[in-house]
């Protein structure tokens, strides 16, 4: 399990979430069922793309809080 920051409109919470299990950068949006449309995604305080591959940035680099996501939600 791994922590990842989710800021929603400046409220922060700490999630966890099985990390093993995936593949892009993507799959921490969909593990949590955030729609990608509304958030974005930074490793180590920069932006990265959606189609970022795990494996790509080497899971044993990576640590608590490395992923941030924030998530913009619109009063209707």
């Amino acid at each position: 399990m791994i922590r990842i920051e989710l800021d929603q409109n400046g409220i922060k919470t700490n999630k966890e979430i099985d990390f093993a299990t995936l593949k892009t950068a993507a799959d921490i949006l969909k593990e949590l069922k955030i729609n990608e449309e509304t958030a974005l995604l930074f490793f180590k305080g920069n932006p990265i793309p959606f189609d970022e591959k795990i494996e790509g940035i080497g899971i044993e680099n990576i640590q608590d809080n490395d992923f941030r996501i924030l998530k913009v939600i619109f009063d209707e």
